[in-house]
């Protein structure tokens, strides 16, 4: 009977510790992001939701676009890519910035890229 019970419990507490609801995300590390990148045009397949600022001292990352995927190995250096396939990274661009994940501003000098 104890061998009964003691197995009882050892099942509810195997069941009870699968049911606990996964945490949030709270935050979401883009400083990671690099490499070959995807812009998608439906948002629900965007690996992240980015917004485009016109200054960069607004943005939360810089970015500078590279014209070959090699070279974009380091925080804020993109490959914009028009094969899904290929994508290191998916992204959608807001229209508004409450929208997004976080936001980019272009640079012009690859020494300026990453994040703030």
């Amino acid at each position: 009977m104890k061998y009964i019970f003691a197995s009882l419990l050892f099942l509810l507490t195997v069941l009870h510790a699968g049911s606990r609801p996964v945490p949030p995300r709270t935050g979401v590390d883009y400083c990671r992001l690099y490499g070959a990148i995807y812009i998608e045009k439906d948002r629900t397949y965007a690996d992240y939701k980015v917004f485009v600022a016109e200054d960069e001292g607004l943005a939360d990352m810089a970015v500078y676009l590279e014209d070959n995927a090699l070279y974009a190995d380091q925080s804020g250096m993109w490959y914009i890519t028009k094969d899904r396939n290929q994508a290191d990274y998916r992204i959608y661009l807001e229209k508004t910035k409450p929208f997004a994940d976080f936001s980019i501003a272009y640079t012009t000098a690859r020494s300026f890229a990453g994040c703030r």
